[in-house]
């Protein structure tokens, strides 16, 4: 609906402005150029340092880093339950070296700042508060990882103590990152377009859950609860991306906010539409194979391009 590229009038100006200098259209065939050379997995690197260059995006630093983190800790969950289920599209048990270093550096960043990365420290008690509770949780949570890396393999135990301590330690990152949300745009629900740009966010790292929740019904062979918890994954990202693309407003999501965005987010919608059917049968207690699986991964990572595009543009104005 033409009507959806005019929900933030204000918002839609100022992209028109970098779009006649190219800036979004070059950095989209970038991304794409790179993505078709590196592959799906080291892509994965390109969506977790790519940064714009733009002065206005010194204030939304710290939250697009935030939101990254929740991001990283999906896939490195995830590389874990690859391997565990043997299925070749795991990047290998030696990637999450690197990306433990990561999430434990830009943590640190955070809070003490990066002039390279244009941080400054994090000052105010309310988002030290969450940092640090967020830092707690990774710390046990690594604790996992660093086990796995150590004894080079994946055991039922280790997947049962990430499981157990999975939401305590994602729930601190959301509210990390909801509190450095709280002081870009002056409140969570500050405005439907704060909610939009978090939805986004979320999304991005909603591509590693449904892949998880998928892994984990097949590791428990299908047991009810896993089942659920797939399905009300994949009811999630159904609704949200839907929401996203169209608008929302009991979830207080805008529509699209201009034509690139849509775009980009159609491809994610594309990309989905072709594998919630195999989601659909594993929550309805179906056995998939690891080619489906495999799938599945690939697919998640392919979505998540297009959502760092889509996340970029709206926080780059």
């Amino acid at each position: 609906m033409e009507t959806s590229f005019d929900a933030c009038p204000a918002f839609t100006r100022r992209l028109d402005q970098q779009r006649n200098n190219g800036i979004t259209t070059m950095r989209a065939n970038s991304a794409r150029t790179d993505f078709k050379i590196a592959g799906i997995f080291s892509v994965v690197i390109l969506i977790l340092t790519a940064v714009p260059a733009q002065a206005s995006w010194h204030n939304n630093r710290p939250f697009a880093l935030a939101e990254r983190q929740l991001l990283l800790i999906e896939m490195m969950t995830n590389s874990v339950l690859l391997a565990a289920l043997g299925v070749d599209a795991s990047p290998g048990l030696k990637s999450i070296h690197w990306s433990r270093g990561r999430f434990d550096g830009i943590l640190k960043d955070l809070r003490a700042g990066n002039p390279h990365l244009g941080l400054s420290p994090t000052t105010e008690p309310a988002i030290l508060e969450t940092l640090d509770r967020a830092d707690l949780r990774w710390q046990q949570y690594d604790l996992i990882f660093g086990e796995i890396v150590k004894s080079g393999k994946v055991s039922d135990a280790h997947i049962d103590a990430l499981a157990a301590h999975h939401a305590n330690t994602t729930d601190a990152l959301k509210k990390m990152i909801d509190s450095y949300g709280f002081f870009v745009y002056g409140g969570r629900y500050h405005s439907m377009l704060s909610t939009t740009i978090n939805g986004t966010g979320r999304l991005r790292a909603g591509t590693q859950r449904v892949l998880r929740s998928l892994m984990l019904a097949a590791y428990h062979e299908y047991a009810p609860e896993q089942r659920q918890q797939l399905a009300e994954a994949t009811k999630d990202f159904d609704q949200t991306i839907n929401g996203l693309i169209e608008g929302n407003p009991e979830r207080r999501l805008l529509p699209a906010a201009t034509r690139e965005i849509r775009g980009e987010l159609m491809n994610v919608f594309e990309i989905w539409t072709e594998v919630r059917p195999i989601l659909e049968r594993a929550a309805a207690g179906e056995a998939v194979t690891k080619k489906e699986i495999a799938t599945v991964a690939q697919s998640a990572n392919k979505m998540a391009v297009p959502l760092t595009l889509a996340l970029i543009m709206y926080l780059s104005v």
